[in-house]
């Protein structure tokens, strides 16, 4: 398992601090059928993966590139995607009231612009 990041931890706390029912999040769970990625937390069920983007590689134009690759990656496979920065770990709170609404709320298959085709 690759080293937490104090984000990561923060997060996880604020998350844990007020569970969900029949939650799954899982930490560094590998996603790809050959890549060896991982997501930093997801809660796998429902294919919603929280990157904590840190100093450093996400930082470089190889990084970055790396980076959009396994999200594109990921959506191609049906995951959602959410990112935030390591710096702003103060929010983590606000990142899991976030990712509650997300996983409370999961998106219409259905066309919801009222638009008719």
């Amino acid at each position: 398992m690759a080293k937490t990041s104090k984000a990561e931890e923060c997060l996880v706390e604020a998350l844990e601090a007020d569970p969900l029912p029949g939650w799954d999040l899982t930490r560094e769970h590998p996603f790809h059928p050959v890549r060896k990625w991982r997501w930093d937390i997801c809660f796998p069920s429902v294919k919603l993966a929280i990157e904590i983007d840190g100093r450093g590689r996400h930082q470089t134009v190889t990084g970055a590139r790396s980076d959009a690759e396994k999200n594109n990656e990921a959506v191609r496979l049906g995951w959602r995607v959410l990112r935030f920065p390591a710096t702003d770990k103060a929010k983590a709170h606000e990142w899991a009231a976030l990712i509650r609404e997300i996983l409370c709320c999961p998106p219409s298959s259905s066309n919801d612009s009222g638009e008719s085709e």
